[in-house]
């Protein structure tokens, strides 16, 4: 469930090394991040020289819940959704967030997320599809009437689409993705997380393998 929602996510920036880093500690196939996290690491222990030598160094730290270098590094993402979805994502506030602003953006385009319950030609469909329609028609003529944005958004839906840039390191998506991937999380979040953990993996395997 959640493959169905018209949600987009890209990854925009993670965590490169300085050339002084590259120079100091990059070593082996790890991408920039996770070595930052094996030097790190390997720094507790005063074991630097062995930096790229022993394979699933990191994943062997994380199993015995040595997690703390796992901050050093971070990811930032694009994330078009809705926003049912960036009210709970910004529960997670071991992050940074900047949000598509209501306040002073005119929502003069009717854009939503339509959860897949509620679309196609069925009675709730109509109904949902109606709902959108009249809370635009409404958002619109407050506009005419010279409401200003910031009080005209109060008719909007939760549905109405957005977008939102968010950073967090390693160790908070790792805990991001095990929570929000659950079967117990909304699905339309699932959906996000689901693609959020597809490009961690790729991007840091050792990190987010178990995840």
């Amino acid at each position: 469930m959640g493959e169905d929602y018209n949600v987009e996510v890209k990854l925009l920036a993670t965590t490169f090394l300085t050339s002084e880093g590259e120079k100091s500690f990059s070593k082996g196939p790890l991408s920039n991040g996770e070595s930052i996290i094996e030097y790190a690491g390997r720094l507790c222990w005063d074991t630097q020289d062995k930096t790229g030598q022993t394979p699933n160094r990191i994943q062997e730290w994380i199993k015995v819940g040595h997690e703390s270098m796992v901050e050093h590094s971070s990811a930032t993402f694009y994330v078009r959704c809705s926003r049912v979805v960036t009210h709970e994502l910004v529960r997670h506030r071991i992050a940074s967030y900047s949000q598509r602003s209501q306040r002073y953006v005119k929502e003069t385009e009717p854009r939503f997320i339509t959860p897949p319950e509620l679309a196609g030609n069925s009675t709730v469909g109509l109904l949902f599809i109606q709902a959108m329609e009249q809370a635009w028609c409404a958002y619109g003529e407050f506009l005419k009437a010279g409401i200003k944005p910031e009080i005209a958004r109060y008719v909007l839906p939760n549905a109405c689409e957005t977008q939102i840039v968010f950073t967090m390191n390693f160790r908070e998506l790792r805990h991001f993705i095990r929570l929000r991937t659950s079967k117990q999380a909304l699905p339309e979040m699932r959906c996000v997380a689901g693609k959020v953990r597809d490009i961690c993996k790729a991007l840091a395997p050792q990190v987010f393998e178990e995840c």
